[in-house]
């Protein structure tokens, strides 16, 4: 019953929408609130939802989705109580987003691949009419969205076909035993990530930074963690394969770092954490791959690690990402340099100041909590006996830590910027208070550290092919439980210590130096990133000296109009994405004034040659 209530609730939102908006977000709240609880408590294990199915109509609350369902309805919450304050009056926007947000819970509670793939389409539907609900909205960010969503769904239905053809079931959890089905399956999910080479057309950051900001949230933080639900969720229900992990590490590594690189020279304030989402995307393959890796060397505590590192970095990027994207909204204009944004209150700016650094992968925040575990997997992966494995390991680490150097300057210029003290204060107080509730959540999971991560390894010991139940909490050297977060080592531990210790011992320390200090004015001359000297660094200075030295990368040039000089930047891939496209609509042409031409013979034999290939293809 209680499970059934979760699938039609988010549902009942639509109705509302349509007579009014402001009760919609209002109940979104309420039902977002509830699965928030709901999910705590089952990973406690203090109750079980279980499974209801009628037919082809199944769906589950157990196992993995628990805590994506934790996960995913905390950003939902923050959609919700964001949209009171942004345009509470549309009741299109509310329709579209208690539709994404409907589509997106279902395919979370979808029990066979059926209804999974039905839901994971209209997810994309949903966020196609999102980023298109304005009359004035250009088609092309939606089509941009449409397409390569579309092609995220053609490798499901091929992958979830296999899947079937292999185990003999639609039912999710099935064990299959079929590496090439399940690597096509993986990128189903990994296409919505936007990975290497797919966000080098910016496909992603083009679609979250022309979409209505409830949207953005949507695509950033919920369906990009949906897609990695479905990757761990496959990994861990089939038959392990080493390369297959090797495959995801590398994937996973490349996105991470050109995510990253991409990330710190965007000057648009929703397209710059759009890339950062490319990069954290990255992150969580590479786990996903020294899952695969781990489960078929049969480490169940290494195992384990790694799941804890999963759920850290999924919950820090999904909210952090959240309380960026709301930061986002200050202002109308999406221009860095230009914004024109202020009204903030001081707990408003603390809470935006809590998601950026969070999302620069500092300690001790969560975000540090994540690149903790990241590093310190591929850490003790590096000293591992195979040495492919090993050197993958050591080449995705120093790819990882590459970029995550690469996330400080960017969430530095990024939140300098869009907090500057100018323009309208009302834009400020519009965000204030989602400001507030965004950044108090980033801060329970820093302050109560310790209890996600007993919550999250209480949790994985009861997953399936995952092992035995290890706390990574612990002691070390006199230091008191639970102020030690450990990773498994073969000689004694390692470990990082907890939050709540670093904050009690950086508050200490920061009041004892500012009684006993004084302070003195110093003033020193401003290096703007090899451009002209200025009182202050200016945005495009930031990312200056990474684009001379990566021009390959950036592939841009300097061309000459008339008296004037400016710099142009070539896009490789969209240009033999364009290229590609041309030559495709050149033989969609060719073929179809051969076959559809006006003589019926010709469109018989085409027909018949069609049907001798499908029964062909199902016999086989």
């Amino acid at each position: 019953m209680i499970l059934i209530l979760l699938f039609i609730l988010p549902f009942l939102s639509l109705p509302i929408a349509l007579f009014s908006s402001r009760m919609s977000y209002c109940f979104g709240i309420f039902f977002s609130s509830l699965n928030s609880i709901l999910s705590v408590i089952l990973m406690l294990g203090y109750a079980s939802a279980g499974s209801f199915a009628i037919g082809n109509f199944s769906i589950m609350l157990k196992g993995l989705n628990v805590t994506f369902l934790l996960i995913i309805s905390v950003v939902e919450l923050l959609v919700y109580i964001f949209s009171l304050f942004y345009m509470p009056e549309d009741k299109k926007l509310a329709f579209f987003v208690g539709l994404t947000i409907a589509s997106i819970n279902s395919v979370l509670l979808s029990g066979n691949v059926i209804l999974f793939l039905m839901f994971w389409e209209s997810m994309t539907i949903s966020g196609y009419l999102l980023i298109g609900f304005k009359d004035e909205t250009k088609s092309y960010p939606p089509f941009v969205f449409i397409s390569f969503g579309e092609l995220s769904t053609i490798f499901l239905m091929v992958g979830f076909a296999g899947y079937y053809v292999s185990t003999g079931t639609l039912a999710l959890g099935a064990s299959l035993n079929n590496p090439y089905i399940l690597m096509i399956i993986i990128l189903g999910f990994a296409f919505k990530m936007g990975i290497v080479p797919l966000q080098m057309v910016e496909w992603l950051p083009i679609a979250h930074g022309n979409s209505p900001t409830p949207g953005s949230i949507l695509f950033s933080a919920a369906m990009t963690t949906l897609a990695l639900y479905g990757i761990v969720e496959f990994i861990l229900t089939s038959v392990p394969y080493f390369v297959l992990g090797l495959i995801l590490m590398i994937i996973g590594a490349f996105s991470l770092l050109f995510g990253s690189i991409f990330a710190l020279s965007s000057e648009n304030s929703k397209m710059l954490p759009a890339y950062s989402t490319v990069e954290n995307s990255g992150a969580m393959i590479i786990l996903a791959g020294l899952l695969s890796i781990w489960r078929e060397m049969n480490d169940p505590i290494m195992v384990a690690f790694v799941m804890l590192g999963i759920f850290v970095y999924a919950t820090a990027h999904a909210w952090a990402k959240s309380s960026i994207f709301i930061l986002s909204s200050i202002s109308d204009n999406n221009n860095l340099p230009t914004m024109r944004g202020s009204g903030l209150t001081p707990f408003g700016r603390v809470g935006a100041a809590i998601s950026a650094i969070s999302l620069m992968g500092l300690v001790p925040l969560g975000g540090g909590i994540g690149e903790w575990l990241l590093l310190e997997s591929l850490f003790i992966s590096s000293v591992s006996s195979n040495l492919v494995f090993a050197v993958v390991a050591i080449v995705s680490g120093a790819m990882a830590a590459l970029g995550a150097g690469i996330a400080i300057p960017t969430f530095t210029k990024y939140f300098g910027f869009i907090t500057k003290k100018h323009g309208n204060p009302e834009s400020g107080h519009r965000i204030s208070t989602p400001m507030k509730v965004s950044g108090a959540i980033m801060l329970s999971l820093t302050v109560l550290a310790p209890a996600y991560v007993y919550m999250y390894s209480y949790f994985i010991g009861t997953l399936k092919n995952v092992g035995g139940r290890t706390i990574f909490l612990s002691n070390l050297k006199g230091i008191i439980y639970p102020f030690l977060l450990y990773s498994p080592q073969k000689q004694g531990f390692f470990g990082l210590l907890s939050p709540p210790f670093d904050i009690l011992f950086i508050v200490v320390a920061a009041a004892i130096l500012s009684l006993l200090a004084k302070g003195k004015e110093r003033k020193i001359t401003v290096w703007n990133g090899g451009l002209g000297q200025t009182e202050e660094v200016n945005s495009f200075a930031y990312a200056n000296t990474l684009r001379i030295i990566l021009k390959k990368v950036y592939l841009s040039k300097e061309e000459r109009e008339g008296t004037r000089y400016q710099e142009r930047t070539f896009d490789i891939f969209w240009i033999i994405i364009i290229d590609l496209a041309k030559l495709y609509s050149r033989f969609s042409g060719k073929f179809g004034r051969f076959f559809m031409n006006g003589n019926i013979n010709r469109y018989v034999q085409y027909i018949i040659i069609a049907l001798f290939i499908v029964l062909v293809m199902v016999i086989l």
